[in-house]
């Protein structure tokens, strides 16, 4: 249910806020040779303010001029200045890798608590029926737990298993449940209509609960913030989850049994391909740019949309290291999201700079596909 859309998105989201984070070291090592050169006002020694500015203005200097591509030639500096430069310098690095380090690790957890969304959607379809069954006030003729695939949920061993072993449950969550259930789903006229029949055929169980997850679990304001809390992605999550759910669902229509999705091998492939875009987008950014910029025209990188800055090195990075994946498909997804995720003119941007790089890499041999990836290189 993880699919490369999804993991490549999560990528991105992640890069994005590496370089936010990234911004604001730099902004804090500027902020240490400041305080280096600030005059000491409790000294009883004299205070060059003249000297310590220049000292500060040169040192700030050097310091972007060390992480600048256009960096000017070596000059001798004041020895304080040089070792202000250096602690500043040192600092900077330190805290990028503890950022790389800590936003790799948030990355995974939040693509995974998509799973876990997933796994406990099925699981609030089982916590309403038994809500409906506690409502003195319904005379309906059918009850909203006879529903056939939640009869299946109910006894769904996998389902069980995989609630248990990922923490998940809904116990404590009664109050959303009941309101969700009271000011939403008891008074819904498509709800009431399906209450209303005596017996239900499977498509129309399979209705109502298509109708209930795409109208009222993924839409209600109630259940939008109850879910909104657990995931800072939820908006960009929401079409995954109701393609998984109803194929979960849909599985029991065809063939009797539930398809429970699962964190399985194929994650951990996944789960390479997201580590892989974030780590070489950062520790392989230099020689990425490299071969992006003669690309860019009249375009200075720096004046890039920091999203396409950002998704330009991804579809880089995933043309040169995996020969699997055919380059149109890269440069389509990267595209796509483009469109959604930056400015209103990304996408034609985007698909300008990679189509050229593209057919450069190729024809210096660069770009190696097999099996499925050369389709669209014959």
């Amino acid at each position: 249910m993880l699919n490369r859309r999804l993991i490549r998105i999560r990528a991105m989201q992640a890069l994005y806020a590496y370089k936010q984070a990234e911004g604001a070291n730099f902004q804090l090592s500027l902020d240490l040779i400041a305080e280096t050169f600030a005059p000491d006002l409790n000294s009883m020694e004299f205070q060059d303010k003249e000297k310590l500015e220049g000292y500060r203005k040169l040192g700030q200097q050097l310091l972007q001029e060390e992480f600048s591509r256009q960096k000017e030639d070596d000059f001798n500096a004041p020895p304080e200045v040089v070792r202000a430069v250096e602690k500043a310098k040192d600092y900077f690095l330190l805290k990028n890798k503890k950022d790389i380090q800590h936003y790799a690790s948030r990355m995974v957890i939040e693509a995974e608590r998509v799973y876990d969304l997933y796994l406990q959607i099925l699981q609030l379809f089982i916590e309403i029926a038994d809500r409906a069954e506690l409502d003195g006030s319904n005379a309906s003729q059918s009850k909203f737990a006879d529903n056939q695939i939640i009869k299946a949920l109910r006894h769904e061993r996998t389902l069980e298993t995989q609630l248990i072993r990922r923490s998940i449950g809904l116990s404590g969550e009664q109050v959303f449940i009941a309101k969700l259930y009271r000011e939403v789903i008891r008074t819904n006229k498509y709800y009431e209509e399906y209450c209303s029949k005596v017996n239900h055929t499977l498509e129309e169980d399979f209705s109502i609960l298509k109708y209930l997850l795409k109208n009222v679990i993924l839409k209600q304001e109630i259940s939008w913030e109850f879910f909104e809390k657990q995931d800072l992605y939820w908006i960009d999550d929401i079409e995954t989850l109701r393609a998984a759910v109803t194929h979960t669902f849909q599985a029991f229509v065809e063939d009797g049994k539930l398809k429970i999705s699962l964190l399985d091998d194929e994650w951990e492939e996944r789960k390479e391909f997201l580590q892989t875009l974030y780590q070489k987008s950062i520790l392989e950014s230099k020689d990425l740019e490299e071969i992006l910029i003669p690309k860019l025209k009249n375009w200075e990188i720096e004046r890039i949309a920091s999203t396409d800055h950002i998704l330009l090195k991804m579809a880089l990075v995933e043309m040169l290291n995996y020969p699997s994946i055919p380059v149109k498909v890269t440069i389509n997804e990267i595209i796509e999201i483009a469109k959604d995720y930056s400015t209103p003119k990304s996408g034609q941007f985007v698909n300008g700079i990679l189509d050229g790089v593209a057919k450069e890499l190729k024809e210096s041999g660069r770009l190696r596909k097999s099996g499925r990836g050369m389709l669209d290189n014959k």
